[in-house]
């Protein structure tokens, strides 16, 4: 007598619905001759069957882990540039994008529930930009509503708070460096943004670890020098090397924006530099991330 080939019911669950592997795939994988010996497994384990439509997706789902430290970091994307709604039986994250680096953002944020989805994006008013999105399970349904506050659970731990900031800083932060004293360099990190609350947040917790931080309004809602303004903008700066340096070693260990990458690492590797000295390789890297601007095949 041949002897049956064990294959876990939970196992066997995530490679079929999961990883949307097919019968004889899982059989393979197992070293079973016959897809029906799965299929026989899975009527036993009392494992649903996938729907005609359900079988032809192809995009590779894996339901949340349920680990906090990644569902701050996910809600600090979603808080800053991100949009997420429902779609079918799906939880589609979105944004549309100009940058090369905002699309290796959503893939690798996400690469490890779902499969990215990029395609070009016309409009008369603008400049084309590329629409992406991902399709993720259901599960990842915390990510519908918009944040309007940071939930207390991430401003009680440190760790968190840093990943919720690392991943809203990868959508709304920018790193300056500006001439102080005439030779002397000054490193800048700024938030300018509407979503007054978040930043307020963000400001008092901040405060709170040792940080000297700088809060004001930017600009009031209407008429605007660039354009009208549908609410107010806020400004939430933080200036000094020896704080800049310290909170880049805080936010780079879970940063995902590659250009906002380059510029952390320069300010640590020339905090005691003029301003003379620097000015050129910056140019360069500015230039260079502009040039990093996707272009559609026209």
């Amino acid at each position: 007598m041949t002897k049956e080939i064990p294959v876990p019911k939970r196992e066997l669950i995530d490679l079929y619905w999961n990883q949307n592997k097919k019968p004889r795939e899982i059989a393979k994988q197992f070293g079973i001759k016959n897809e029906r010996t799965i299929r026989r497994k899975m009527e036993r384990y009392g494992i649903k069957r996938k729907t005609l439509s359900e079988a032809m997706t192809i995009k590779f789902k894996k339901p949340f882990s349920g680990d906090l430290a990644e569902k701050a970091y996910f809600l600090g994307l979603r808080a800053g540039d991100f949009h997420a709604k429902r779609v079918k039986k799906c939880i589609r994250i979105q944004t549309s994008t100009t940058h090369q680096a905002q699309v290796n953002l959503l893939k690798d944020a996400f690469e490890n529930y779902g499969q990215l989805c990029i395609y070009l994006s016309k409009n008369k008013a603008r400049q084309d930009e590329w629409f992406i999105y991902e399709d993720l399970q259901p599960s990842f349904d915390f990510l519908l509503n918009k944040p309007t506050h940071i939930p207390q659970w991430i401003l009680d731990d440190d760790d968190l708070f840093f990943k919720f900031l690392a991943a809203y800083m990868d959508c709304e932060g920018n790193w300056h460096l500006t001439k102080s004293h005439k030779i002397h360099s000054r490193f800048t990190f700024r938030l300018r943004t509407g979503d007054k609350e978040i930043l307020e947040d963000i400001n008092e917790k901040l405060k709170l670890i040792g940080y000297k931080t700088v809060f004001s309004l930017s600009a009031k809602k209407g008429n605007n020098y660039f354009k009208p303004l549908n609410i107010d903008i806020y400004n939430l700066t933080l200036n000094g090397k020896v704080q800049i340096s310290r909170l880049i070693n805080q936010l780079l260990p879970s940063t995902k924006h590659s250009e906002k990458i380059q510029k952390m690492e320069f300010m640590l590797k020339h905090q005691n530099s003029k301003y003379v000295e620097l000015i050129d390789d910056w140019t360069r890297i500015r230039d260079m991330i502009k040039k990093e601007i996707l272009i559609s095949n026209k």
